[in-house]
């Protein structure tokens, strides 16, 4: 896992490139041979929008049953790339631009309502914006039609989660996307706040710096539930965990530089020495949380990703048993052939010393690294309670390089460079494997989750134990009361 990072920071660090090459074939061409040729899986692809075709966005550019398709901007492009059903797909390029922000991150319920998540950026007119305010309208269109609209522009495997993820891009993302989904440089929003009281107000797109990304991290991590709180005689702990972004987290940053000084010191050493003071300051905040408590609950509902090797780490510090084996899957070198790797672990940071049964919260904005998490906790027995994660299963290598720019557009495509699988029983190797019979294995029980064979998040996302729809009511008070309700069942028939 070291060096793989996923969505986070791939949001504040996307490559600029240079201009387009001139003497190239035609944009679908050039994107077909590159999907071709090196994405991870395509009979994995085709295999999960045949079985969920009600998920199926755009037609298979890949296939050459059909000629390549005409490509001149990035609205064809995007349209095009969303057949593959996967998150982490990108334009970049020097038109795409870097990512930019309203200071403000949102999230949809179940039921379509839209609210103001997070409020990062006070310097940017955001003071008329409070968080919990309902958004009516954006650019003067009912907001639930215009979400459905951004949805199907937005990459991805599943339609809620393509409505997490457009309510995600609304207040963060590269200009290029915004463009796609009809936005300029500001937004014009009518909200509600809980008293019904409306208001209309303008806000602007800011490129993110260091500082906006450093208070953006520390907004999603802000807890929505109280650390302890009681329903019906059953005491719940709780843990709030909102992104793997170690280089805004202070700790990390002091550990790291100090490990960097001593003698024979090692820039892994150094960042491992980051990781695992993070790793402790989480096992004391869940051991407090899980002192005198029934149940502790870990919520990583709009879990933005981030480094999988911090996510690892604390996996296996809160988790009853170590978590399992995980392998990269990449393109063969052959026709119908896939490569795995094994994933590199870390020695262990630490362990929780207080056993709490423990609940794992997750939504349909639960990303990459944060459902990755959910996953390693699951198969180590713990209760997932919430909606299906977003399903982006696959990750970039940080500083990978991204596609050839097409050359009509000017716009490469940065796609997923491998998939993971979940080996609960260790019965994978690493090397080559026939593709047809993993996808096989991989898509068994509709894609389920397994704790006894080898399973895929990658565009199915990870299915909760108990579902646990949204409301706006939810939104606004973190969900305390519906989680309440549902945790009282579970212990009332002994699935804690």
């Amino acid at each position: 896992m070291q060096g793989k990072i996923r969505t986070i920071a791939a949001l504040c660090t996307l490559t600029v490139l240079g201009s387009a090459r001139a003497a190239k074939p035609d944009d679908g061409s050039q994107l077909r041979a590159q999907v071709t040729h090196s994405y991870p899986s395509l009979r994995y692809v085709e295999r999960y929008r045949h079985d969920f075709p009600d998920e199926v966005q755009g037609q298979a550019f890949w296939s050459a049953e059909h000629a390549a398709p005409a490509l001149p901007d990035a609205n064809a492009l995007t349209r095009a790339l969303a057949a593959l059903q996967d998150q982490h797909v990108a334009l970049v390029g020097a038109k795409a631009g870097k990512s930019e922000t309203l200071g403000m991150l949102f999230r949809t319920a179940s039921d379509g309502s839209v609210i103001v998540w997070r409020v990062f950026d006070t310097n940017a007119g955001n003071v008329h914006v409070t968080e919990g305010d309902q958004v009516l309208a954006i650019d003067g269109q009912d907001a639930h039609a215009w979400m459905q609209h951004a949805a199907t522009l937005t990459f991805g495997g599943q339609r809620r989660g393509r409505y997490a993820e457009a309510a995600t891009e609304l207040g963060l993302a590269t200009p290029v996307v915004h463009r796609v989904a009809g936005l300029g440089n500001a937004v014009a929003l009518r909200v509600q706040d809980a008293k019904g009281q409306t208001k209309a107000v303008t806000l602007h797109y800011k490129p993110v710096d260091a500082g906006l990304a450093k208070s953006m991290t520390a907004a999603i991590n802000r807890a929505a539930l109280p650390q302890h709180f009681k329903a019906n005689g059953l005491r719940i702990g709780t843990l709030r965990i909102g992104a793997f972004a170690p280089q805004y987290d202070d700790a990390f940053v002091a550990a790291a530089d100090a490990a960097s000084k001593q003698p024979g010191a090692s820039d892994d050493t150094a960042m491992l020495a980051g990781y695992c003071t993070v790793v402790r300051n989480v096992i004391r905040e869940a051991d407090t949380a899980a002192r005198d408590a029934d149940v502790l609950v870990l919520d990583l509902r709009g879990n933005l990703g981030g480094f999988d090797r911090e996510a690892w780490l604390l996996a296996d510090a809160l988790g009853a048993k170590s978590s399992l084996s995980t392998l990269d899957l990449f393109a063969g070198s052959k026709p119908g052939t896939v490569q795995l790797a094994e994933e590199h672990t870390d020695p262990g940071c630490g362990h929780v010393a207080t056993h709490a049964p423990l609940v794992v919260l997750t939504d349909a904005g639960t990303r990459s690294a944060g459902e990755f998490m959910a996953s390693w906790l699951w198969a180590s027995g713990a209760t997932v309670v919430g909606e299906r994660t977003v399903g982006a299963g696959g990750g970039f290598e940080f500083n990978g390089e991204p596609g050839t720019p097409l050359p009509g557009s000017g716009y490469a495509a940065r796609l997923s460079g491998n998939f993971s699988v979940f080996d609960p029983a260790g019965t994978l190797g690493e090397g080559a494997h026939d593709e047809a019979a993993l996808v096989d294995m991989l898509a068994r029980d509709h894609f389920a989750p397994s704790r006894t064979h080898p399973f895929a998040i990658q565009s199915v996302g990870l299915r909760p134990d108990f579902a646990l729809s949204s409301t706006l009511a939810d939104l606004r008070d973190g969900g305390r009361s519906s989680l309440a309700k549902v945790l009282v069942q579970l212990k009332a028939k002994h699935q804690l």
